[in-house]
C-alpha cells in the first residue's frame, strides 16, 4: 500500500480537535510527516496546532530519507 500524502502535517496550522489518527502519528514523530512511512526518520522542522487561547503549539517533525525537507 502506498503511503498517503493527504495527511501531510507540514502545510497548515492544524486544529487539534479535528486531527485524524494518521495526522496524530505524524505530529508525534511516529511516521514521516510528509508520506507516512515509518523507519529511518530524521528531524525535519516543525508543524503547528492551534491552542485554546489563539496561539500555536510547535511539534518537532520527522521525515524519511526519500522525502525532501522543503515544500509542503
Amino acid at each position: 500500500m502506498q503511503p498517503s500524502k493527504a495527511d501531510d502535517v507540514r502545510g497548515t496550522v492544524l486544529d487539534p480537535l479535528t486531527l485524524t489518527a494518521e495526522q496524530n502519528d505524524r505530529l508525534h514523530g511516529l511516521k514521516c510527516a510528509r508520506c507516512g512511512t515509518v523507519g529511518r526518520l530524521r528531524l525535519a522542522g516543525y508543524a503547528y496546532t492551534t491552542s485554546g487561547n489563539g496561539g500555536r503549539l510547535g511539534w518537532p517533525l520527522r521525515l524519511c530519507p526519500e522525502c525532501p525537507g522543503t515544500g509542503a
